[in-house]
């Protein structure tokens, strides 16, 4: 299991990866501020590779997405939507065929990233284990809790 969070103290912006998890001490040390942050292993992680409750900060709801960059995806997006729209002044069919190639790019990506199971308080990423069938897709209103 792999574990992948922002650091918490202030000012500091590193992104802390650890792995793995499982055998991990009871702090991760940051590289960039040095500052030690605790971790609670659960037995739950250890040995199901369920993630039951955030390592980090201790809450437990959790949601599943795919383990893909929403930055990048949200720029092919743009690229594709500004490339048929450029089309569409030139012809309909080459317009339309951009549009049919985003869907395609789109299901192929869907089907070959994985997923990744994400804290709602601290915005965790932990990757390479199980997915807890109980847990659901991203909910913005639970998201505004925190």
């Amino acid at each position: 299991m792999q574990i992948r969070f922002h650091c918490p103290t202030d000012r500091c912006v590193a992104i802390i990866e650890y792995q793995p998890l499982e055998s991990c001490a009871e702090t991760i040390q940051c590289p960039r501020c040095q500052v030690k942050h605790a971790i609670s292993v659960t037995g739950s992680m250890r040995d199901e590779q369920i993630v039951d409750c955030c390592a980090v900060c201790g809450c437990r709801e959790l949601f599943v997405r795919k383990d893909f960059p929403q930055l990048f995806g949200g720029a092919v997006v743009v690229v594709f939507g500004v490339a048929a729209l450029y089309a569409f002044t030139i012809s309909v069919a080459i317009a339309w065929s951009i549009l049919t190639a985003a869907v395609l790019l789109d299901a192929i990506i869907y089907f070959l990233v994985g997923k990744l199971t994400s804290c709602y308080a601290c915005r965790a990423e932990y990757r390479l284990c199980s997915i807890d069938p109980a847990l659901e897709g991203f909910d913005l209103a639970r998201s505004e809790k925190y």
